[in-house]
């Protein structure tokens, strides 16, 4: 999942230099806002730490903290019981597993850089992902008949 934040923080880190305001909490809560918006960041999606995106952003703690705590004001985000900020279903279901596909999006994306380095093209590489899904769906099998 870090390389997955690293790439969306990386990605604030250019939208806040493009959208204008004084502050920067101001423009961060704006991207994250935006990122909402369009579903980048769906329902159930854990956000990183503020001293992570801080660390990231090379800005201060302080605005990702204001930003943070505009976000969790209107309602953008939630705080679970241990404390992790994710992305508030606002009035909507939450689609189950949303932070989960964002693990496995950034898992698959990991495995699909290493398939390349080993000299896989994108064709073989996804004949191995549906080769490891079919396997898969006969190991669940087996628990799909007890039910």
């Amino acid at each position: 999942m870090g390389e997955y934040w690293a790439a969306r923080t990386g990605r604030w880190r250019r939208a806040i230099r493009d959208h204008e305001g004084p502050l920067l909490a101001e423009r961060l809560y704006q991207v994250i806002r935006q990122d909402v918006d369009a579903g980048r960041l769906p329902a159930g999606a854990l956000l990183p730490t503020s001293e992570r995106v801080a660390g990231e952003l090379a800005i201060a703690l302080v605005d990702v903290q204001a930003a943070y705590a505009r976000l969790l004001a209107d309602a953008l985000l939630e705080e679970r019981v241990d404390g992790v900020l994710c992305i508030a279903s606002q009035g909507r279901e939450a689609i189950v597993g949303d932070a989960t596909q964002i693990r496995f999006e950034a898992a698959l994306l990991k495995a699909v850089r290493e398939a390349a380095a080993r000299g896989l093209s994108s064709t073989q590489a996804t004949g191995v992902f549906n080769a490891a899904f079919l396997r898969l769906d006969v190991m669940e099998r087996p628990e799909k008949a007890q039910e």
